[in-house]
């Protein structure tokens, strides 16, 4: 199945926030790997096979980036309710930079700050 370029850096920047869960001691080597892969791509280069290949390595990173790409996009903050109930939305922040995306799941979770560049992460809305 062939994914959208936009979709793949969207799950790399998606990511980062579980890496230590994912990952343990690999976790930092990981996000670096990750935050210049997306400056990469931000200054126009073709990254998303290489942020794919990284992600694929290990496998929960794996598990976790083929249910973000899927179509029930559980990791993105939204799920199927059973019955005839709705999707679910929990409130998106990125880095003004555009190299990390965080979900607030939870009403009054701190908002974190960008590992890579030290900032406050804003609403995506803004």
């Amino acid at each position: 199945m062939a994914f959208q370029p936009e979709d793949i850096l969207e799950g790399g920047r998606s990511i980062r926030p579980f890496l230590p869960e994912l990952l343990g001691n690999d976790a930092v080597q990981v996000d670096k790997q990750l935050a210049e892969l997306l400056a990469q791509a931000k200054a126009g280069q073709q990254v998303e096979q290489q942020i794919l290949e990284i992600l694929k390595s290990y496998p929960d990173t794996r598990n976790w980036i083929a249910e973000f790409l899927s179509e029930q996009q559980v990791s993105k903050g939204f799920q199927q309710l059973p019955g005839s109930g709705e999707a679910l939305s929990a409130q998106k922040y990125i880095c003004p930079q555009g190299d990390y995306v965080w979900y607030r799941r939870v009403v009054g979770a701190t908002i974190p700050t960008c590992p890579t560049h030290g900032v406050l992460l804003i609403p995506a809305d803004q």
